[in-house]
């Protein structure tokens, strides 16, 4: 598992107070538990932490999944086009 990648599953286990390993690295962040919007906003919060600058809104708009989370923990654009 790639570092980002546990990051970012340690950054959602942190969120949305899951076990790490009950994680999957494909998973989507929707499926992980019922995220409403204030779970959302936590992990936008802590995301930009980890970043620290704020998240392109168009990014946070495709994000999907826990690669997802761990590409914009790398600064690397979602650019999903589908």
């Amino acid at each position: 598992m790639s570092s980002s990648l546990l990051r970012a599953k340690t950054l959602l286990s942190h969120c949305l107070l899951i076990p790490v390993d009950h994680i999957d690295d494909d998973a989507d962040v929707g499926d992980l538990r019922d995220v409403d919007s204030l779970m959302f906003e936590g992990i936008v919060i802590e995301i930009e932490k980890a970043i620290g600058a704020e998240a392109d809104v168009m990014d946070l708009l495709q994000l999907r999944t826990v690669r997802d989370v761990a590409r914009m923990l790398d600064g690397q654009p979602l650019n999903i086009s589908d």
